[in-house]
């Protein structure tokens, strides 16, 4: 199996400048990964030979093709969803030569939520200065005070919402053609997560990414994202056909006590019954140090889907 370390997963030390997107190539080789999940928003820059740099980077750490996180306001307004499009776009463009080869597309919605004030802090500056630094040092500052606070992560095991309208999936698939599209032009794996919303529904998000099977749009299936209602067995079950990308999800602690709670082995057994034979990316959401919570739970990832692995 291949496991990717999310970089997401050292959020507090990159946001403090203690690891750098530089170092991280080499860091997740060291610890056993075999390729990086890059997060837009924490992108050292968004010019494209930049980043072929940390392609450069990874292929020279022995790394296989990584992936990369990106989200849309699916519901934004005409302006504001163009740019962000094109933005995608730019980074599907870059993709190649990042040595990324699957894209995580979450479907985020335009309200209140940590996206929409990171932009808002981004738009006070200047175009070239969001494209060599995307967060800059505002948005840096206020990113790392929400982590402190325990804001910046996911929460968001509420009641699931009611079925969403036909038009409002259909509104969600028409924002993801011109990445569908490109993306399969590119050759990239293109996944919309569950995550929450118009995608927190199996049934909703299955309409979505049936409504552009004709560019291959898959599901990026993370274990944990399920409402306190929702059978997380029963969703796995259901998305496990049309998934092509995994997130693993550990919150700190104990892993291994923390999979048996979950039943990750019976949500991965799922996953096995359909053949899947994709990459997993390690999300790690606890305290730092980062870098060892993402390899105790890497190993017991390995642990339950490979035979004859065994956590140290």
């Amino acid at each position: 199996m291949r496991v990717l370390l999310a970089q997401v997963s050292l959020l507090p030390e990159i946001l403090s400048k203690k690891i750098s997107s530089w170092q991280l190539p080499s860091l997740a080789a060291r610890n056993g990964f075999q390729g990086v999940e890059w997060l837009d928003r924490l992108l050292p820059s968004l010019k494209h030979q930049v980043l072929r740099r940390l392609g450069d980077l990874s292929r020279e750490a022995g790394l296989g093709p990584g992936a990369l996180s990106l989200s849309i306001p699916y519901d934004a307004g005409p302006s504001r969803l163009a740019g962000s499009t094109q933005r995608c776009l730019s980074l599907l463009e870059a993709c190649p030569d990042m040595g990324v080869s699957v894209v995580r597309v979450a479907l985020a919605r335009s309200g209140a939520n940590l996206g929409h004030l990171l932009e808002a802090i981004a738009s006070l500056r200047t175009k070239q200065a969001r494209q060599s630094d995307p967060l800059g040092w505002a948005g840096r500052l206020t990113y790392h005070a929400l982590v402190r606070a325990g804001m910046a992560r996911d929460h968001c095991h509420a009641a699931a919402p009611s079925p969403h309208p036909k038009a409002e999936l259909d509104r969600a698939a028409r924002c993801l053609e011109p990445l569908a599209k490109r993306a399969a032009e590119l050759s990239l794996t293109l996944a919309v997560e569950n995550h929450w919303g118009v995608s927190g529904r199996p049934d909703d998000l299955l309409y979505t990414v049936g409504c552009l099977k004709n560019y291959g749009l898959g599901v990026c299936l993370d274990l944990d994202n399920f409402y306190r209602d929702q059978d997380p067995l029963a969703g796995v079950s259901a998305l496990a056909p049309k998934t092509v990308h995994v997130h693993y999800k550990a919150h700190g602690g104990d892993p291994r006590a923390e999979a048996s709670r979950l039943n990750y082995r019976a949500r991965l057994e799922a996953l096995r019954a359909v053949g899947y034979a994709g990459v997993f990316s390690l999300e790690y959401e606890g305290p730092p140090p980062g870098m060892s919570g993402a390899r105790q739970a890497s190993e017991v990832l390995r642990a339950m889907w490979e035979p004859g692995s065994s956590p140290t």
